[in-house]
């Protein structure tokens, strides 16, 4: 029972990572749309629980996909740019970015080698990150990049509340798709649970930002000096 059970959790990751392929590349057009649709609109809610803990104004968004937050920290002030892997995505964030007057402000890059000198940011932001944030190599290079004492804001986990009928009908569906893992908690399970963020050089902080519609954990990670 215990191989089977493995298997099966085997097969569950398989297909989150399919998935997570396929919406940065082929589906990142719909990208948006998946994701409000898939979280009854609490998507972006979860991406703005950044915002507050943004220290200065000088920003990078590692990881800004289609760029709803790049774009918001831009109408806000701050000179923020935006890096990711994917060209798909960046494409649906320059068309978006443009669409307001802004320019230059996306990279093609990872994390492993940011294309900034050192001391450029006074934050780093990375909203629901995949795997390379536990990365030692990318959290020193995201350490480089930092101004002494700036930080590193990770929103890595968020979870709905039944606040009616759509919303526990999805809470069940994403129980079984996690394959065990406890969805409706007191925190959102994610990527951030065990990061070396000391080996990094940085001081670790945990907050959580809720409302009646949900749930986002944050990690606030200060770059020593």
């Amino acid at each position: 029972m215990n191989i089977v059970m493995r298997l099966v959790a085997r097969g569950f990751s398989l297909l989150r990572f399919g998935l997570y392929k396929a919406l940065y590349y082929p589906l990142a057009p719909i990208y948006d749309f998946i994701c409000q649709r898939a979280f009854l609109g609490q998507w972006s809610r979860w991406q703005r629980a950044a915002l507050p803990r943004i220290q200065g104004k000088r920003v990078l968004e590692i990881g800004c996909g289609t760029g709803t937050l790049l774009n918001e920290m831009l109408t806000r002030g701050f000179k923020a740019y935006g890096m990711d892997a994917s060209g798909p995505m960046l494409r649906q964030a320059q068309a978006k970015l443009a669409a307001k007057g802004w320019h230059s402000r996306l990279v093609q890059a990872r994390v492993t080698n940011l294309p900034f000198p050192d001391e450029s940011f006074e934050t780093v932001v990375s909203i629901f990150p995949s795997s390379y944030i536990r990365q030692v190599a990318a959290l020193k290079e995201i350490n480089r990049v930092l101004y002494p004492g700036g930080r590193l804001v990770i929103i890595d986990a968020a979870e709905l509340r039944p606040f009616n009928r759509r919303a526990k009908i999805l809470i069940w569906l994403y129980s079984l798709f996690y394959f065990g893992k406890r969805i409706g908690g007191k925190r959102p399970l994610g990527i951030g649970r065990h990061l070396p963020l000391e080996a990094a050089e940085f001081i670790r902080r945990d907050e959580t930002s809720d409302d009646e519609f949900g749930s986002a954990h944050v990690i606030i990670a200060i770059k020593t000096w």
